[in-house]
């Protein structure tokens, strides 16, 4: 059949934590998904990143939990300090009520090839960058065409194609918003073992902080954000990365002076922090048969380290609630497609908005960086803030299991 005459049940944009999870969930149900990829391979840019227990009760429902977890180091607790070295608070996380509580920070290159894995072969496309959008009628299908000219067809269309999403633009989202400071992170490797045990520790500066996230005795993932006021989109050069920082750390204790040292520069990189706070009644998540996943709907700072495992959630409620209507067979019209991405959209709006703010208020905290402030915030917020309450309460959340469809026969 003529690619430009077939027409998909589903198209994924975006071959990142949120597309590939998606795909993933549909395949266990029935439902085939393309996915469109604009990079020639998977991308793993952002070295690592925290999953807590909510992320890792989607990845056992997709049954690649425990392959990631031998290759993870479990997370003992939590660690907060200023940059003299002194303690501002601290707590274990098995100690913590509602437990057991998993937290384990995973290579984004291990975790996108495991999810990618669960594929067949011929589901991603890369080297497939969307360039434009259509509606063949109010209820045909999309018709996206590459920057190669081509053309593929869709009943209905995810955009998970990340912060700057094609989907969400076409669909007159407003942009997302910077936070007001930047992030270069790293994946340190000490082959004789590194000296932060396996707790997730943070130092704060003024108007910067470091972050050390073990991935395992040898390894951890690291970050240093600090407060620029005007965004700046270019991505540097490794080295010029590698100068910055520098500069930023000279006012941070002594043992975090050799950690570039250890930092394969193809590991690096540098961006601006941002996220957007979707307002019920403020912006319309889905249109007709379109909707978001992942940064594309929901974009958020990193302070509670959420992003990744909030992606993964909404592959979960999108094959509940969108799933059994692609796997009955036949032709689901326009009405019953668009109510289950509403019920999709409606429920996941709820739980990622109160993540997003909460995670934007903990940043602006931390980053605080007039030096009165400073004080106060080391001596009496970080002591407040910096507890199970705070960090754990949105892991709780269930995702839940994937429906039983039945498809029916041909």
């Amino acid at each position: 059949m003529d690619e430009s005459s077939q027409v998909h049940d589903l198209v994924i944009v975006g071959a990142g934590l949120a597309g590939l999870a998606i795909a993933a969930a549909m395949h266990k149900i029935g439902v085939n998904a393309v996915i469109l990829e604009h990079s020639d391979t998977l991308r793993s840019t952002g070295a690592a990143l925290s999953l807590w227990s909510n992320a890792w009760r989607v990845l056992d429902v997709l049954d690649v939990g425990d392959e990631l977890r031998e290759m993870h180091s479990l997370l003992t607790g939590v660690r907060v300090w200023n940059t003299r070295g002194e303690l501002l608070k601290g707590f274990e996380l098995d100690e913590c009520p509602g437990g057991p509580h998993e937290t384990r920070c995973v290579e984004r290159k291990i975790l996108v090839e495991t999810l990618a894995s669960l594929l067949p072969k011929e589901t991603i496309r890369f080297d497939s960058r969307v360039v434009s959008i259509e509606r063949e009628s109010e209820s045909g299908p999309f018709q996206l065409t590459l920057s190669d000219g081509s053309v593929i067809r869709s009943k209905v269309l995810i955009g998970a194609d990340g912060v700057n999403s094609v989907v969400a633009k076409w669909m007159g989202l407003a942009p997302a918003r910077y936070a007001g400071y930047m992030a270069i992170r790293g994946l340190a490797d000490y082959r004789e073992g590194h000296s932060y045990g396996l707790a997730a520790t943070q130092y704060l500066g003024k108007g910067t902080r470091i972050g050390v996230v073990p991935i395992s005795t040898t390894k951890f993932y690291w970050f240093i954000v600090y407060n620029q006021a005007n965004p700046d989109t270019k991505y540097a050069d490794p080295e010029m990365v590698k100068e910055e920082m520098m500069g930023h750390l000279k006012d941070f204790p002594e043992q975090l002076q050799d950690v570039l040292d250890h930092t394969p520069v193809e590991t690096l990189s540098r961006g601006q922090v941002t996220d957007r706070w979707n307002l019920p009644g403020r912006v319309s998540l889905v249109q007709s048969c379109v909707t978001l996943a992942g940064d594309a709907f929901h974009p958020m700072t990193p302070n509670l380290g959420q992003g990744g495992g909030c992606a993964m959630e909404d592959a979960i409620a999108l094959a509940r609630t969108l799933g059994p209507v692609l796997v009955q067979g036949g032709n689901p019209n326009v009405s019953v497609i668009t109510k289950a991405l509403q019920a999709y959209a409606a429920e996941r709006n709820r739980r990622t908005l109160a993540v997003t703010v909460k995670s934007f208020i903990l940043g602006y905290l931390m980053m605080i960086a007039f030096r009165p402030f400073v004080y106060f915030r080391d001596n009496y917020l970080m002591p407040k803030f910096v507890s199970p309450t705070t960090y754990l309460t949105q892991t709780m959340y269930d995702p839940g299991q994937l429906p039983v469809t039945q498809t029916v026969p041909e």
